[in-house]
């Protein structure tokens, strides 16, 4: 009975690895990226080499010898290439050196440059020259580079990752150089290319529709407004604008018809159309997208020129040995993980489709097969591939795009007929065919952008989902893999069962934890020389106060709502601006358009307050009927174990906005903290004047650690245990003050900078109060 039983299981089990039978390219390529996760990442080998080993077992004698095999490539590949890439990233770089230039990108003023000299620099040529340095040139150079630092907010941009995935070592500005010697490689072609292609639409297009238009045909996408580009990328449509498998599929198509057309033998069009794409691959940069997607374009068609049919899933196997065994590192590449989880979504959603099985008659109806080829298609290829990807999308971005589907329903073709009149523009002999080619192209993308516009005007465009432990989603990616076989293998339901009630407990054992032990947390984010900090209450609301400058970077889009995301914010209950001064209110906006805000709390002096920029973001708040209370002292918030209470300004008068700045004081558990603002001595008397209570655990100082607040007295009657100074690095004020560090130092107050510890995490619970720091 118990043999019966064992055989039964291994059958079950047998049947579930199905797919992989008869693809030993996908096995493969499946093997050496266990190889390469376990060998970067010893803690993933703990339980991907046992599932490998175990399943290896079921598999017939010539998948184990691929298994094996493979196993031997991905360990060579791995030490010997891996370690090589490492290599040539440490190294000593030189503020004067010679080099050649790699390739070369225009930007909206200059000229970026990638100049290798045994390790990859990237340089800014910003100043307005007649020549600029051009792929294959020998120049010498000084240059100035800009500092890398480990990132002091967690979520936001990641400039030593960022270098390490380019493979470059370094990058900054020229001061000057000279070019002592020319030579042709083939990225000087591509980038004269490049312009030829730019030149030919830009005589009829604006430039935003031919930065759109490069970058949809040629991969270049200096030339796309930011603006644009971040609506793409909240509506969940930023795939579009990177060449992937979507554009080479479009142009694929088109070529094989051109060349059709033209009488060839079915051979010779299918070699042509190989070799044309694969020249496709450097002139677009050569993605691991492109790359993955050409590949899966030329195995099939080789395979046609032997009579030898290529399966899907085994034609993306073969394509990502090739990309991955040169470059193990590429595996940790979002973008390569996104391309790869979409394409195996979709193909595997091909194979499970439902709509295959609908009755004949509704088949045939008419009504029906354009309903289905326009919404019923599109939408399961969407839900096919977000599924896919969501795993990767939520450890990488805290994020999902609930409008993805609709967008790639109403968007997607818009850019591809877009597209398609731009190639014939591109093509045309003639003159006035290429001008009414280029008006056409520009209807369609116009079109698509201000669809992608109307998509990702809402807040609620861009959702918060995690954070996750990467083990709860590797669980999640083998979930969704094995969701298909639910109703016919008795294996995948109990695994699919056990995971549901794994998760459950998961959520109920945090949720039990919140309430057995709650805390509060005050975050004082790194935005620079400005202000922004976040409240998390008992219950779980979140109040930001203040949302930092848009100087330098916009605090709000780039800082505060990647940082968000990152913890796992799904709205604001409240956004706290303490008064109308720039560093202060200026990433208000960003956050109010593209975050989840249901309060604004601003002095009724603010209200009034006539700077431009600061009375766009209450017309925004306005309309997004978002409430906006006025705050003023006395006014109190209050839940169970916390509460929050105005001690600062008064209502009657508004005189210096610093001075007026919102000052309250947040308690509970026990402990306490007082945010000031910009609040000036003369503030600080106002408010000891009255007989709020101001002793505090922890103390914002007034003004980034100005001079004109935290006078003795006031430091004095708040007494904090820490006081903290947000501030930026090498800031032309020279905050904090040293006359504020006096005295401090003569009351034996300790002090946080975020100028120099980057963002500080302050956790009160009853019997303690933790503080850690982004920057040791």
């Amino acid at each position: 009975m118990k043999s019966s039983k064992k055989n039964k299981n291994l059958t079950e089990l047998q049947n579930l690895l199905t797919p992989l039978m008869g693809k030993p390219a996908l096995l493969s390529a499946i093997v050496v990226t266990t190889i390469f996760a376990s060998l970067d990442e010893p803690v993933y080998a703990c339980v991907l080499l046992p599932i490998l080993a175990t399943l290896t077992h079921l598999f017939p004698r010539t998948l184990q010898w691929v298994v094996l095999i493979s196993l031997a490539i991905g360990v060579v590949s791995h030490e010997y290439l891996g370690q090589q890439k490492e290599n040539s990233l440490d190294v000593n770089i030189s503020t004067n050196a010679c080099g050649v230039v790699e390739s070369t990108q225009q930007k909206k003023s200059g000229m970026t440059s990638i100049i290798n000299h045994g390790y990859r620099v990237r340089l800014t040529e910003k100043r307005n020259l007649p020549r600029y340095p051009l792929p294959g040139d020998s120049l010498c150079y000084e240059a100035s580079f800009y500092p890398v630092t480990p990132p002091t907010v967690p979520g936001a941009f990641d400039t030593q990752g960022w270098l390490k995935s380019q493979g470059l070592v370094a990058y900054g500005k020229f001061v000057h150089w000279t070019v002592h010697g020319e030579t042709w490689v083939p990225e000087r072609s591509f980038y004269q290319f490049r312009k030829w292609i730019g030149s030919r639409f830009s005589e009829y297009l604006d430039p935003s529709e031919t930065g759109l238009l490069l970058g949809l045909l040629a991969g270049d996408r200096s030339g796309i407004p930011d603006a644009l580009r971040s609506d793409f990328q909240r509506s969940g449509l930023v795939h579009v604008l990177a060449i992937s498998g979507f554009h080479v599929v479009l142009l694929a198509g088109m070529l094989m018809i051109f060349l059709k057309a033209t009488g060839l033998p079915h051979r010779v069009v299918r070699m042509v159309a190989i070799a044309l794409l694969f020249l496709y691959i450097p002139v677009t940069g050569g993605s691991p997208a492109v790359r993955r997607a050409v590949l899966m374009f030329a195995v099939p068609q080789v395979g046609a020129l032997f009579q030898r049919p290529a399966n899907t899933l085994n034609s993306l196997g073969v394509a990502l040995l090739f990309i991955m065994i040169p470059e193990p590192s590429v595996i940790w590449n979002p973008g390569f993980q996104l391309s790869v989880a979409a394409t195996m979504g979709i193909l595997m959603g091909g194979f499970w489709n439902p709509l295959k099985n609908l009755p004949e008659e509704l088949q045939k109806n008419k009504w029906w097969t354009r309903l289905q080829s326009l919404v019923v298609e599109p939408t399961y290829v969407t839900l096919c591939a977000t599924l896919s990807t969501s795993p990767f999308l939520i450890h990488h971005f805290k994020t999902l795009s609930p409008f993805a589907w609709l967008g790639n329903i109403v968007v997607v073709p818009a850019i591809s007929m877009g597209m398609q009149a731009g190639l014939f523009a591109l093509l045309s002999p003639v003159d006035f065919l290429r001008e009414y080619f280029c008006y056409a192209a520009r209807f369609f993308l116009r079109l698509a952008s201000l669809l992608t516009r109307l998509l990702s005007d809402s807040s609620q465009a861009s959702v918060t989902v995690g954070p996750f432990e990467p083990w709860v989603l590797l669980l999640c990616g083998f979930l969704i893999v094995v969701v298909p076989f639910f109703a016919k293998n008795r294996i995948a339901r109990r695994f699919s069962l056990c995971s549901m009630l794994l998760f459950a407990a998961i959520f109920a054992y945090k949720g039990y934890g919140a309430v057995i032990t709650p805390t509060w947390k005050l975050t004082t984010i790194d935005v620079g020389q400005g202000d922004s900090h976040l409240l998390t209450t008992p219950s779980g609301m979140h109040i930001l106060v203040d949302a930092g400058d848009t100087k330098r970077q916009d605090s709000g889009k780039d800082i505060v709502v990647p940082y968000l995301h990152h913890i796992g914010v799904s709205s604001l209950d409240a956004l706290i601006v303490t008064h109308a001064d720039q560093d202060h209110f200026g990433g208000a906006y960003s956050i109010i358009k593209t975050f989840p805000v249901k309060e604004l709390w601003i002095s009724e002096c603010a209200r009034i307050d006539d700077k431009e920029n600061w009375q766009q973001v209450i017309a925004e708040a306005y309309r997004r009927g978002i409430l906006i209370r006025d705050i003023s002292r006395g006014i109190l918030y209050k839940e169970r174990f916390f509460e929050i209470k105005v001690v600062h300004p008064e209502t009657d008068r508004c005189i210096d906005a610093n001075t007026q700045s919102i000052t309250f004081r947040a308690k509970g558990l026990g402990h306490s903290a007082l945010l000031t603002g910009d609040l000036t001595v003369q503030g600080e008397k106002e408010i000891m004047k009255t007989d709020a209570y101001l002793k505090s655990d922890v103390l914002k100082l007034g003004h980034h650690g100005s001079k004109t607040s935290s006078g003795r007295k006031f430091l004095k009657q708040v007494n904090p245990k820490l006081a903290i100074v947000s501030s930026g690095r090498k800031n032309r004020f020279r905050h904090p003050s040293k006359q504020v560090i006096q005295r401090l130092d003569s009351l034996g107050i300790p002090y946080l900078n975020t100028a120099e510890k980057g963002t500080i995490d302050i956790i009160f619970r009853s019997d303690t109060m933790l503080v850690k720091t982004m920057l040791r």
